[in-house]
């Protein structure tokens, strides 16, 4: 794993501990011997008030890559939720989360929930 990767996740996780939206989650997985698997985080993203999605808790994995933040991660809702901007795999759709297209190595794991929880609600 890269020593720059698992600085940035660090100091994220930090970031987001101090400040995140109300009723989003994101929390690093547990290896087997029970340290922190930074590369590997289960979020949640609520739905949007006045949708359809309202009421509801999206579950949603990023795993991330050695050359994060180089490169973005991979967001998936597990379990898949039919949307237009989500794959039948459940991977989400959006240019900041493609290295040829929008991402940047500044966006933060904040960012880019908060564009994901913003194109849910679009499409009802």
């Amino acid at each position: 794993m890269s020593g720059i990767a698992l600085s940035r996740l660090s100091q994220e996780r930090k970031a987001w501990r101090k400040d995140h939206p109300f009723g989003f989650v994101a929390v690093p997985t547990k290896n087997p011997d029970g340290t922190m698997n930074l590369m590997n985080w289960e979020c949640a993203i609520p739905g949007k008030k006045g949708t359809l999605w309202e009421g509801g808790l999206y579950k949603l994995r990023m795993l991330f890559k050695d050359d994060y933040p180089s490169s973005p991660p991979k967001c998936k809702f597990e379990p898949p939720i039919f949307h237009p901007n989500v794959y039948p795999s459940g991977t989400v759709c959006l240019s900041i989360l493609e290295e040829e297209k929008d991402w940047r190595p500044a966006i933060t794991i904040k960012q880019v929930k908060a564009n994901t929880h913003s194109v849910i609600p679009i499409w009802v």
